[in-house]
């Protein structure tokens, strides 16, 4: 075991938590603050997706014209207030410059060296007694158009075989697929059965991750915000008033909150992140779905969680990281009820909006500052911060050890995740 530390990790969400939880159980002393409360942000509101074959940048050549669907309507997935372009045209223009197909390749090749350890870092949790549970196993993909379900199938595939997964199911057409899955609307016209992924409760992960911390003797402070940090220092502020904290290594994994407005990061402009807020209700439906449903073209999902439905979508850029809009809410809820059958009369709970932490290049930032060697900022993980978590901090347990970055036992490059 390598020699204990004393470890600031600031920020509890699914990044902060998961790292906080590998340091303390690699048997170094953990200090974990937020902002706000344990869990919040992203960490409860998503989907609950463990899945390694979906985990791609978002940067592809395909979301140019999402892009300019998103300036102009505020009726599609994606949307962009036009009073934040100004803020967003270093993050435009990085992110177009990654749509190029070349880059998208590249990036790819770079996040699948996290991905491919991805299952293991959670079955590496669950042989902990973290339960994973509140979901299941299987993601029903579907989509109106049976030619477009095939071309994402067959990148599905490919991108099984590379990770030498089981390939995804063949896919069901019309009354075969209504017949394995009678929640779908009549014009849902084909899907298929990626059997090997998985999707849990996010709620259960996080209080099971606070309570293994509890467990192992963290600290935990809550409504203590970082506003400062330098290679040995960070301060902090709790109740109006700011006081310092020593520390052999820190973490920085504050998600959509990595900004220069903490000092110590101002001059480091890769290290920030821009916020892509994301929805999600549950509903009590009649019939639950046997699978995961995903809704290739309306772009939503449908997870059969804890006894109830999680319907999750949307991304919004805005100068608000958390700005609620009823209407977009209303807006995901149209296209859930489009290819669900029974839960467009039902009523809507557990409305929840929250800010996904984006890069121009769909990368994460894993890495130690410049200025700081001793401080490693963790973020950036897009929409697969759940899929990431555990994997990311075996890599940050190495990096606070001195160690290369290592997953599933195998170095990789850090070039692509460093600032």
């Amino acid at each position: 075991m390598a020699t204990s530390q004393d470890v600031l990790v600031a920020g509890a969400g699914l990044i902060g938590l998961c790292t906080a939880y590998s340091l303390a159980r690699a048997g170094h002393r953990v200090t974990l603050i937020d902002k706000d409360e344990v869990g919040s942000g992203a960490a409860r509101g998503n989907a609950g997706e463990i899945t390694p074959i979906q985990v791609t940048p978002m940067p592809e050549p395909e979301q140019l014209s999402e892009i300019v669907k998103g300036l102009t309507t505020r009726r599609h997935y994606l949307n962009i207030a036009p009073s934040s372009t100004p803020l967003l045209s270093a993050f435009g223009a990085g992110f177009v410059y990654n749509t190029l197909p070349a880059k998208v390749r590249q990036n790819t090749r770079d996040l699948d060296q996290l991905v491919r350890g991805a299952f293991a870092a959670f079955d590496s949790y669950h042989a902990d007694g973290i339960s994973l549970a509140g979901g299941g196993y299987g993601f029903l993909n579907t989509h109106v158009s049976v030619d477009a379900l095939q071309v994402f199938r067959d990148h599905q595939v490919r991108r099984a075989e590379l990770l030498g997964q089981e390939r995804p199911g063949q896919i069901m057409l019309d009354e075969e697929l209504h017949e394995f899955e009678p929640v779908l609307a009549e014009h849902v016209r084909a899907g298929f059965v990626a059997h090997t992924e998985r999707y849990i409760d996010p709620n259960l992960f996080v209080d099971e991750l606070h309570a293994k911390l509890v467990e192992l003797g963290a600290e935990i402070l809550e409504h203590t915000e970082l506003v400062g940090i330098t290679n040995d220092e960070a301060t902090l502020r709790c109740d109006g008033a700011e006081m310092t904290r020593g520390f052999d290594k820190a973490v920085v994994a504050t998600g959509a909150w990595t900004t220069p407005a903490i000092r110590g990061l101002e001059s480091t402009r890769k290290a920030w992140v821009t916020s892509g807020t994301g929805y999600s209700y549950h509903v009590r439906p009649d019939r639950l779905p046997g699978y995961l449903l995903a809704s290739i073209d309306r772009k939503t999902i449908g997870v059969p969680m804890s006894g109830e439905l999680r319907v999750v979508g949307l991304m919004d850029f805005s100068t608000e990281i958390e700005e609620f809009s009823p209407q977009r809410m209303d807006h995901l809820a149209s296209q859930a009820s489009a290819f669900i059958k029974g839960i467009a009369d039902k009523p809507r709970f557990k409305e929840w909006t929250g800010p996904r932490p984006m890069t121009p290049n769909g990368l994460p930032i894993i890495s130690p500052l410049k200025t700081a060697p001793d401080v490693i900022v963790a973020t950036g993980h897009n929409m697969h911060g759940l899929s990431l978590g555990p994997v990311t901090a075996e890599v940050v347990v190495s990096m606070v050890e001195g160690k290369p970055g290592i997953v599933a036992g195998a170095q990789i490059d850090m070039k692509p995740f460093a600032l």
